[in-house]
């Protein structure tokens, strides 16, 4: 059990070290306006499906400051916000190659059953 355990933690590890390197060699970072940005509009989005199209930017700055006085969710708001930039980075920076197969052979290319 601690085995499967160590493997799990190892692997998340690795994981969150080779993103930080990433992130550092290409300056991707999270500033606080990026984070009250995305915020604001997250809020409007929400908003908007409750039927409130236009609120007041005082109202959306009122809710963006009661959110962010939470640390879990700047955590959780940091940590969209990094996916979406490293989302982004990775489609600016990786080129794709499109290639037909047949299911088996993506089965196995994409699980390692050779």
């Amino acid at each position: 059990e601690a085995a499967v355990e160590y493997e799990r933690s190892e692997s998340g590890l690795r994981y969150q070290l080779i993103e930080g390197k990433i992130m550092a060699d290409n300056k991707v970072q999270i500033t606080f306006d990026d984070l009250k940005s995305y915020t604001a509009t997250m809020i409007k989005r929400q908003m908007a499906q409750f039927g409130q199209m236009n609120p007041t930017d005082a109202d959306v700055d009122g809710i963006v400051a009661r959110v962010l006085s939470n640390q879990d969710e700047v955590k959780r708001l940091s940590e969209q916000i990094m996916s979406e930039k490293m989302l982004n980075l990775f489609k600016e920076k990786v080129s794709a190659k499109s290639k037909e197969v047949s299911y088996e052979t993506f089965i196995k290319e994409m699980y390692g059953e050779n």
